[in-house]
Formats: structure tokens, C-alpha cells, sequence
């Protein structure tokens, strides 16, 4: 597993236009990694990304099992001529150095939805699927997945920190619409099962993932 880091320049028109729409960056991704390659089902399932804003600075978040060439993100939408604004590490060490009991400053892009098996939507068949908007709903929604992945949370240690609607077409071409509601999560969490809690941190947790939410990243805490 690799975690890749790339700084965007968010002052870039095209990377403006990339930023208001996530399939235009599902598919810069996914160009990080050889066409020619049949990767399989599960190292897609491990493709995960997200953006970030940290000191003013807008990053793209990347973890793969293989490892990208970032060069065309860079090219599209960062800082090609600063070879230094891209990284990639393997992951590998830090998951095994997880232990139960850690406890780890996370965040966390989501896309926290139900799904009413009562009433069934016109295009899938299946159940609809409805998105959480109210900060409460949001953060039971991450308490309530918390044990299943791996780790325990106190509600009055993380909390919701952004949260907005995204509105796009599938395809460049038009198409279906997609309106998603992300949220964003920041706060201490505790490893209570290690093994289910490496499968959350490589495949993600939730929906949407194709349009980067899902990952879930976590650094020591501030220690003062």
C-alpha cells in the first residue's frame, strides 16, 4: 500500500473546474496508474483519494496498492516544475505498527446516507438513499460504524467540521446527475480491533468513494 500526496494549485481555473466536480479527478487518478495493467477488482476497491485544505494549502490524498505516477495530476492540476510538492510513501510500515488501544488524531471525508428499503428509486430498483444533513445525524452516523471498523469514539472528542452538497454529471457528456452530501470529520479515536482497522484505513468507509470520500487518515496526537 502507498499513501501519495499532491499540493494542487486551487488558484488554476482547471483546477478550480476539477474541484467543483469529482468525477473530473476520479479519472486524473485513475490515470496515475498504468491502462495497460489489469488491475483487479480488490486493488480498485483499494483506490482511495481526497482533498484536503491545510493552511491554506489544497492537497489531493491518495492510497493504492500500487504505486502512481503522479506527474499528470501535477501537470493537470498542481505545480509540475516542483518535483518537491508530490510524495509518495509505503504504507505497509505504519499499518503494522498499529496496536489496540492507540489512540490517533483522525479526519475523515464521508458521504453519511441511509438507505429506505421502503421506498425504491425509479433509476436502480433498489432501496432510496438518503443523505444525513443535520450535524447530529452526521456524527451518529460515523458512532454507529465505528465498532464494525475497527475503533471506538467518545461523541464530545471529534466532530464535524464542514459539510456541503456536491452537484455533477457522471459524464462529461451530461447524463445522470450526481448529488452527493459530504462531511467532514475531525477528532481522537481509539483502535479497539487492529485487523479491522487496517481493512478501514486501505478500503475506506462508506460511499462515494469514486468521488473521494471514504479515506480515513490519523497522525499522534498534539501532545501540550
Amino acid at each position: 500500500m502507498y499513501l501519495s500526496r499532491v499540493l494542487l494549485n486551487d488558484r488554476n481555473r482547471t483546477t478550480q473546474q476539477a474541484l467543483a466536480a469529482p468525477q473530473i479527478l476520479h479519472a486524473a487518478v485513475e490515470s496515475c496508474f498504468d491502462r495497460n495493467s489489469k488491475r483487479s477488482e480488490d486493488s480498485r476497491d483499494r483506490l482511495l483519494w481526497r482533498i484536503d485544505y491545510i493552511a491554506d494549502k489544497c492537497y489531493l490524498l491518495l492510497m493504492s496498492r500500487e504505486q502512481p505516477n503522479l506527474s499528470s495530476l501535477a501537470t493537470q492540476f498542481g505545480y509540475p516544475d516542483d518535483p518537491s510538492l508530490k510524495e509518495t510513501k509505503a504504507y505497509g510500515p505504519f499499518l503494522e505498527r498499529l496496536r489496540e488501544g492507540q489512540r490517533w488524531r483522525f479526519r475523515l471525508r464521508a458521504n453519511p446516507v441511509r438507505s429506505s428499503p421502503r421506498e425504491s428509486d425509479e433509476r436502480t430498483g433498489r432501496g432510496k438513499v438518503f443523505a444525513h444533513v443535520t450535524h447530529d445525524q452526521q456524527k451518529n452516523w460515523l458512532l454507529m460504524r465505528a465498532n464494525v471498523n475497527g475503533f471506538s469514539l467518545d461523541p464530545e472528542e471529534f466532530t464535524v467540521v464542514h459539510s456541503e452538497w456536491k452537484k455533477f454529471y457522471k459524464s462529461s457528456r451530461g447524463g445522470h446527475q450526481v448529488v452527493i452530501r459530504t462531511a467532514t470529520y475531525e477528532g481522537m479515536l481509539t483502535i479497539s480491533d487492529v485487523e479491522r482497522f487496517r481493512i478501514a484505513l486501505t478500503k475506506g468507509i462508506g460511499r462515494a468513494k469514486a468521488y473521494g470520500c471514504g479515506l480515513i487518515t490519523v497522525a499522534r496526537p498534539v501532545e501540550g
